[in-house]
Protein backbone atom coordinates (compact mmCIF):
# COMPACT_ATOMS: atom_id res chain seq x y z
CA UNK A 1 0.00 0.00 0.00
CA UNK A 2 2.99 2.62 0.86
CA UNK A 3 4.83 1.81 -2.52
CA UNK A 4 0.92 2.41 -4.31
CA UNK A 5 1.21 5.70 -2.14
CA UNK A 6 4.40 6.63 -3.59
CA UNK A 7 3.84 6.03 -6.75
CA UNK A 8 0.82 7.58 -7.16
CA UNK A 9 2.32 11.24 -5.33
CA UNK A 10 5.38 10.63 -7.96
CA UNK A 11 3.19 10.73 -10.92
CA UNK A 12 1.03 13.72 -9.65
CA UNK A 13 4.10 15.72 -9.22
CA UNK A 14 5.65 14.34 -12.28
CA UNK A 15 2.81 15.38 -14.52
CA UNK A 16 2.14 19.49 -12.37
CA UNK A 17 5.94 20.28 -12.71
CA UNK A 18 6.36 20.89 -16.84
CA UNK A 19 3.33 23.15 -16.10
CA UNK A 20 5.73 25.02 -13.77
CA UNK A 21 8.29 25.73 -15.81
CA UNK A 22 8.98 28.04 -18.18
CA UNK A 23 10.58 27.00 -21.90
CA UNK A 24 13.10 29.51 -22.81
CA UNK A 25 14.56 30.17 -26.42
CA UNK A 26 17.97 29.80 -27.45
CA UNK A 27 19.91 32.56 -25.91
CA UNK A 28 20.98 35.01 -28.09
CA UNK A 29 21.56 38.68 -26.19
CA UNK A 30 24.51 41.06 -24.59
CA UNK A 31 24.75 43.59 -22.65
CA UNK A 32 25.18 46.89 -24.02
CA UNK A 33 25.72 50.31 -23.47
CA UNK A 34 25.98 53.59 -26.45
CA UNK A 35 28.78 55.45 -25.84
CA UNK A 36 28.53 59.16 -27.36
CA UNK A 37 32.34 60.52 -27.49
CA UNK A 38 31.27 63.41 -29.88
CA UNK A 39 32.39 66.58 -27.90
CA UNK A 40 35.83 65.34 -29.02
CA UNK A 41 34.76 65.26 -32.58
CA UNK A 42 33.49 62.66 -35.29
CA UNK A 43 37.43 61.24 -35.64
CA UNK A 44 38.20 59.89 -32.52
CA UNK A 45 38.51 55.85 -31.60
CA UNK A 46 37.15 54.79 -28.46
CA UNK A 47 38.82 52.01 -25.98
CA UNK A 48 36.75 50.61 -22.88
CA UNK A 49 38.12 48.39 -19.87
CA UNK A 50 36.19 46.51 -17.29
CA UNK A 51 37.34 44.32 -14.95
CA UNK A 52 36.98 41.44 -17.71
CA UNK A 53 39.27 43.37 -19.70
CA UNK A 54 39.79 45.85 -22.51
CA UNK A 55 38.62 46.21 -26.29
CA UNK A 56 41.12 47.05 -28.63
CA UNK A 57 43.71 49.52 -28.85
CA UNK A 58 43.74 51.97 -30.99
CA UNK A 59 46.00 50.43 -34.25
CA UNK A 60 45.25 47.15 -33.07
CA UNK A 61 43.36 45.26 -35.25
CA UNK A 62 40.25 43.36 -33.16
CA UNK A 63 40.37 39.83 -32.41
CA UNK A 64 37.27 37.65 -31.45
CA UNK A 65 37.67 37.27 -27.74
CA UNK A 66 37.93 34.06 -25.72
CA UNK A 67 35.61 35.61 -22.76
CA UNK A 68 32.74 37.03 -24.14
CA UNK A 69 32.41 39.66 -21.31
CA UNK A 70 35.55 41.78 -22.40
CA UNK A 71 33.77 44.88 -23.87
CA UNK A 72 33.89 44.55 -27.95
CA UNK A 73 33.09 48.15 -29.50
CA UNK A 74 30.29 47.36 -31.76
CA UNK A 75 28.37 49.70 -34.60
CA UNK A 76 27.49 53.44 -33.42
CA UNK A 77 29.59 53.79 -30.17
CA UNK A 78 27.80 50.93 -28.83
CA UNK A 79 29.94 48.85 -26.35
CA UNK A 80 28.78 45.10 -25.87
CA UNK A 81 29.61 43.12 -22.77
CA UNK A 82 28.50 39.57 -23.21
CA UNK A 83 26.06 39.20 -20.43
CA UNK A 84 28.23 40.84 -18.08
CA UNK A 85 26.71 44.29 -16.47
CA UNK A 86 29.83 46.14 -15.19
CA UNK A 87 28.79 49.18 -12.81
CA UNK A 88 31.92 51.21 -13.82
CA UNK A 89 34.22 51.28 -16.86
CA UNK A 90 36.72 53.11 -18.14
CA UNK A 91 37.08 54.88 -21.27
CA UNK A 92 39.81 56.38 -22.93
CA UNK A 93 39.29 58.38 -25.80
CA UNK A 94 42.03 58.97 -28.51
CA UNK A 95 42.27 61.13 -31.46
CA UNK A 96 42.67 59.70 -35.61
CA UNK A 97 46.68 59.34 -34.56
CA UNK A 98 46.21 57.51 -31.37
CA UNK A 99 47.15 60.44 -28.97
CA UNK A 100 44.72 60.13 -25.61
CA UNK A 101 42.63 63.01 -25.22
CA UNK A 102 40.53 61.10 -22.06
CA UNK A 103 40.59 58.59 -19.81
CA UNK A 104 37.80 58.76 -17.39
CA UNK A 105 36.20 55.98 -14.90
CA UNK A 106 32.39 55.96 -16.07
CA UNK A 107 29.86 54.66 -13.61
CA UNK A 108 26.71 52.47 -15.76
CA UNK A 109 23.13 52.65 -14.81
CA UNK A 110 21.77 49.25 -15.92
CA UNK A 111 18.11 48.29 -15.48
CA UNK A 112 18.02 44.16 -15.75
CA UNK A 113 15.32 42.36 -17.57
CA UNK A 114 12.37 40.98 -15.32
CA UNK A 115 11.43 38.08 -18.33
CA UNK A 116 11.61 34.85 -16.51
CA UNK A 117 14.28 33.74 -18.89
CA UNK A 118 16.51 37.00 -18.39
CA UNK A 119 17.77 39.17 -21.58
CA UNK A 120 19.22 41.84 -22.14
CA UNK A 121 20.33 44.82 -19.25
CA UNK A 122 19.50 47.95 -20.57
CA UNK A 123 21.42 51.31 -19.64
CA UNK A 124 21.15 55.17 -20.72
CA UNK A 125 24.10 56.46 -23.12
CA UNK A 126 26.96 57.35 -21.62
CA UNK A 127 28.05 60.92 -22.79
CA UNK A 128 31.40 61.79 -22.75
CA UNK A 129 32.59 65.56 -22.06
CA UNK A 130 35.90 67.20 -22.26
Amino acid sequence: MHRAAVAAIGLVVALLLPGCATACPAIGWSNGVEIDASAYGSDVFLQVCSDAGCSAAPGVVPTPESEPSVPALGEAGTVHFGFAAPDEITVRVYDISGILLSESEEPIAWTHSTEPCGGPSTAPPLVLRP
